[in-house]
């Protein structure tokens, strides 16, 4: 498979982690995500969460937790090495605190890594904007 190919492959399953992350859905993220115990996770101002089954409850956490989610995801930074490909991306997000709407923006980092011929979710960490500017994502 050429470079170009596994960008754009691998694009389309980045979009796909953050749409389970919208629909607030464990099956789908589930299934994006590398079932071992080096897989690593940190989501904006959390500990580290290593192994799947930790990382898994760290999605429940926060699915049980979020009322609701939307993200525009911009500068995105894509490179292929070997059978890892790094995504590098700002989360513009959007959603409900004490039901008010919070807008932030998030740069992240998800590292996927080939087996056979999926790309799996082995590393996603988040870190938090200190000097965001607001996207409208609602227009």
């Amino acid at each position: 498979m050429k470079e170009d190919e596994i960008i754009v492959k691998v694009q389309k399953i980045n979009t796909e982690f953050y749409h389970a992350f919208e629909i607030l859905s464990i099956d789908r993220m589930e299934g994006l995500w590398k079932h071992e115990d080096n897989v690593v996770c940190i989501h904006p101002g959390w500990d580290l969460f290593t192994g799947w089954l930790a990382i898994r409850e760290s999605w429940i956490s926060i699915f049980r937790n979020t009322e609701m989610i939307k993200f525009i995801i911009t500068n995105t930074k894509v490179r292929v090495f070997d059978n890892i490909t790094v995504v590098v991306c700002l989360e513009n997000v959007e959603t409900l605190v004490n039901r008010e709407i919070v807008r932030l923006g998030v740069i992240a980092t998800n590292i996927f890594e080939r087996m056979e011929n999926r790309w799996l979710l082995i590393h996603h960490h988040g870190s938090s904007v200190s000097n965001y500017i607001p996207t409208n994502i609602s227009s």
